[in-house]
């Protein structure tokens, strides 16, 4: 077994000679899947062994939907004819299911039992955890407790664990966690008492399992909890509840960084540490310093886990430009960039729908930072980025003027009407002020968030192509009852993440059914 010197070495000396791994990692590939079905059309004349520049002229980028078929055969048991499988040669173990957060619709991602793909994974997640022990170093007194939350009818319990860290993916997933920890802490602390869950768990499976656990009442523990939680400041519960943890480990960037100062709230003093670049496809980049401000957390891409290019993207027009891509030592500081992947797992030049900014090289790999998901399309009116800035800038006006906490929020663009119409669905802290009787005040800051909004939204605003701003405030709890419906439609808890741009006119419909209050800014009474 290598030591986490051996690893970080090992990680060291991959980033340092970073173009030849990558070329050996796209000639890996290429060797082993150049017959599979979906590459035979492109690289049938091809001789081997097929170089880079040979494999990115003859095979085209491409998205999910130039799989979707050969998906959809491997999930109904059609992996294809044995001499010609269809995306991969190694055995089909299973699939995961992307986040699905902006459409409901998630994406079926299969997962081949690579030995390749599972070394470099294993490295880059073995290289983060001896990143991690550099900085905390192992201690042996560590405090034992007893957690379960409820949600809805169902319950999840962890008893006698040994809570040194916190980590979660994404963020949204913690804050969620603890939003509804302070709304349940009571009936908690009442189970503890009883060594029963309450009679709203109706899973006779699950309330044996809880049961068990408990073994008995556990009134010294609810009496500790009870007081902790009983305290109208929950600023530092983390380190009040589990006095020995150590750090909270989370994605922070992207549509993750406006939940950093809730987190951070919750964690007091203990550090919030921005985790790796994970994507279902593939690893794409490892946080090596660790110790930087978590939302300003910054990538070193990896060499090894899968082939990349990079497809330049302008931010002024919110589009990639061209299908010229470049690669590893192509890149420039300062550019921002949509990444592609060709992966050991059935991907290939597939545009992942991540836009990142290189900041800088970590030996001669790219440091990257991540911006935003990419836009599905040319007609998109604003960006994630140019939401997520002037939500930031709307929620402070808000909590200055009218005391009111933003929870979430999520912006749509109607295409099909004409002129083009911004909604933008905002749900507020439940008990905050009664927005009916403020509606003038809500115009005021509305009107403000419509001129912090990107270039292309101005310039077709001047044009008269797009109406006024229409801004929806949301019963609280919308945003959880979304996340229900997502579930239900396949979505995996761990990896959803609230939309913040909404293309499904699905959620729209949903949106506007729980809406209190709408200001539209191109009518009088709001």
């Amino acid at each position: 077994m290598m030591t986490d010197e051996d690893i970080l070495k090992k990680l060291e000396d991959s980033t340092k000679n970073a173009t030849r791994h990558q070329l050996e990692t796209l000639q890996s590939i290429l060797e082993r899947q150049s017959g599979v079905r979906y590459l035979q059309p492109y690289l049938s004349g091809c001789c081997a062994p097929i170089d880079a520049a040979t494999y990115k002229r003859t095979v085209p980028l491409s998205c999910y939907d130039d799989y979707a078929d050969h998906i959809n055969q491997l999930a109904g048991g059609d992996h294809g004819q044995n001499d010609q499988p269809l995306l991969a040669v190694d055995p089909l173990v299973c699939f995961f299911y992307s986040s699905g957060t902006s459409s409901m619709k998630p994406k079926l991602i299969p997962y081949f039992d690579s030995a390749l793909s599972k070394a470099a994974s294993q490295i880059a997640i073995q290289g983060s955890v001896a990143i991690l022990r550099r900085l905390f170093p192992p201690k042996h007194d560590v405090n034992k407790i007893l957690f379960f939350i409820y949600s809805d009818n169902k319950t999840t319990t962890k008893a006698g664990f040994k809570v040194m860290a916190a980590s979660a993916f994404p963020l949204q997933g913690l804050i969620g966690a603890f939003s509804f920890f302070e709304s349940k802490w009571e009936q908690l602390c009442d189970d503890l008492e009883n060594g029963y869950p309450c009679l709203d768990i109706t899973e006779v499976a699950m309330r044996d399992s809880v049961i068990e656990v408990l073994g008995g009442p556990q009134p010294d523990l609810s009496k500790r909890i009870r007081s902790i939680c009983g305290e109208s400041n929950w600023s530092g519960i983390f380190s009040k509840l589990w006095p020995n943890v150590r750090y909270i480990k989370c994605v922070t960037t992207g549509s993750m960084s406006q939940y950093c100062s809730k987190i951070k709230y919750y964690a007091g003093e203990v550090p919030v540490l921005g985790g790796d670049y994970f994507a279902s496809e593939c690893y794409v980049g490892i946080n090596l310093d660790i110790a930087q401000p978590p939302q300003t957390t910054r990538f070193v891409m990896l060499p090894t886990a899968a082939y990349f290019e990079f497809l330049p993207f302008d931010m002024e027009k919110n589009e990639a430009v061209g299908e010229e891509t470049v690669d590893f030592s192509g890149v420039e500081i300062g550019k921002m960039y949509e990444v592609v992947v060709t992966t050991y797992r059935g991907f290939y030049r597939y545009r992942l729908g991540d836009i990142v900014k290189v900041v800088d090289f970590y030996n001669s790999s790219p440091q990257v930072e991540f911006v935003m998901r990419a836009p599905k399309s040319s007609f998109e009116i604003i960006s994630e980025r140019d939401l997520m800035s002037a939500m930031e800038s709307f929620q402070m006006m808000l909590r200055n003027v009218m005391a009111v906490e933003i929870v979430e929020f999520a912006g749509y663009t109607n295409l099909e009407s004409s002129p083009k119409k911004l909604m933008i669905f905002v749900e507020i802290r439940e008990g905050c002020t009664k927005l009916r009787d403020s509606v003038a005040i809500l115009r005021r800051c509305c009107s403000s968030l419509e001129d912090a909004f990107g270039s292309i939204y101005k310039v077709q605003r001047d044009r008269g192509e797009i109406s006024p701003l229409s801004v929806s405030i949301v019963k609280p709890g919308t945003f959880d009852r979304l996340l229900q419906v997502a579930i239900e439609k396949g979505a995996p808890a761990s990896q959803y993440k609230p939309p913040k741009i909404v293309r499904n006119r699905e959620i729209v419909e949903f949106m506007e059914g729980c809406s209190l209050v709408t200001v539209r800014l191109d009518s009088l009474d709001g």
